[in-house]
């Protein structure tokens, strides 16, 4: 499972897909190439299926990781532009992720997103079999429709051979419909009959971090997109809000990632995005007093701009009310914006700015440990 936006949450919905059934082994949470050995060599003669999420950074970086898994079945969720300075154009990006696509043998099977220029590319010039999902007309597995406006969670009706079928689920966002339509696609592929792969669709739960709803007991509802945030993906979540049903709607953006030229203006048209979707804009990190930019006049009190986590949860705590609903749109690593939820139900001591800590703050010990006056 590769594709630069979507996989983890494909991973997760084909890997409850496949262990309808057999078990099934998955990568979870990290995809270095320690985790991936670490996975394989947990895995005794019991196991049916593994599915592996494959994250690319850089020129030749997926080449070991496809080698030691040598897959039966490849997918490729949407090819955007991340890790831009790795790469410096998509054609690099799709050129690292065609690796993936070409590593089943003859009989194995490519499951693509006919929709993506860059992914119906390689699938063309694949001589393995491909099962082309998406809108358009000629997708083996096509998207009729999808639905997702808050609070109804996304819904979409799909067309397989030959017949419709309503796929419910428990997640948000209709740009969610490319990583569900993913994982439907390498069940079908392994064999695994549509009416148990609908059911297990249907039962998966979120992952956290991406576009995770939580509803707090002060009457606040968040929706977590904090795992990471590239600028070329954030329409995406803010499309989402601007349709959703609520009192008032915020946006807390957090670093944005995969940028270049200038910041100032590129922070700006952030802050005018989410100004579509979004009553406040709050911005949270070094360069959050750039987003002002997107202030209509000087002392337009609809967007806010905080140097850290600590002086945005202070000033948050008292400005957010019951029924709002908080979408939080960061990138883990450089924010752990979570912090800012973690403190309004009990104070948190951790308020580092500077952490390389993967892992999500409620798992850290850091979080609430007793510190020692200087």
């Amino acid at each position: 499972m590769t594709g630069t936006s979507g996989k983890s949450t494909a991973t997760g919905l084909a890997a409850a897909i496949l262990r309808t059934a057999g078990p099934c082994a998955q990568t979870r949470g990290y995809n270095a190439l320690g985790d991936l050995v670490r996975l394989l060599r947990s895995m005794g003669p019991a196991q049916r299926y593994c599915v592996a999420e494959l994250a690319a950074f850089g020129p030749g970086t997926l080449d070991r990781h496809v080698a030691l898994i040598a897959p039966d079945i490849a997918v490729v969720t949407v090819i955007g532009r991340e890790h831009y300075k790795a790469y410096r154009h998509l054609d690099a990006v799709a050129a690292e992720k065609a690796k993936v696509v070409l590593a089943p043998p003859q009989d194995g099977v490519a499951v693509l997103n006919i929709d993506d220029p860059l992914v119906r590319a390689i699938g063309e010039r694949t001589s393995r079999r491909v099962l082309w999902f998406g809108c358009d007309a000629a997708a083996t597995l096509r998207l009729v429709q999808a639905r997702s406006a808050w609070p109804e969670s996304l819904t979409l009706v799909v067309a397989w051979g030959g017949a419709e079928y309503v796929v419910g689920t428990r997640l948000h966002g209709r740009h969610l419909a490319v990583p569900v339509l993913a994982a439907l696609g390498a069940g079908l592929a392994a064999g695994v009959p549509i009416a148990a792969a609908l059911a297990a669709i249907a039962a998966f739960e979120p992952a956290a971090g991406r576009m995770q709803p939580l509803a707090a007991p002060d009457g606040i509802t968040w929706m977590r997109d904090d795992m990471k945030s590239p600028a070329w993906s954030l329409a995406l979540p803010f499309e989402w809000l601007r349709e959703a049903r609520a009192p008032r709607r915020v946006a807390i953006i957090g670093t944005v990632s995969d940028t270049h030229g200038d910041s100032g203006r590129n922070y700006r048209d952030f802050g005018r995005m989410a100004r579509t979707a979004a009553d406040l804009v709050v911005f949270v990190g070094p360069l959050a007093h750039r987003g002002l930019r997107a202030r209509e006049t000087p002392d337009d009190p609809t967007v806010q701009a905080f140097p850290t986590a600590q002086a945005a949860a202070a000033w948050l705590r008292t400005e957010l009310r019951a029924g709002d609903l908080v979408l939080m749109k960061a990138s883990h690593k450089a924010d752990h914006l979570v912090r800012v939820i973690l403190d309004r139900e009990q104070p948190i001591s951790c308020w580092r700015e500077r952490c390389e800590q993967v892992r999500f703050c409620d798992q850290c010990p850091e979080l609430r440990a007793a510190r020692t006056p200087p």
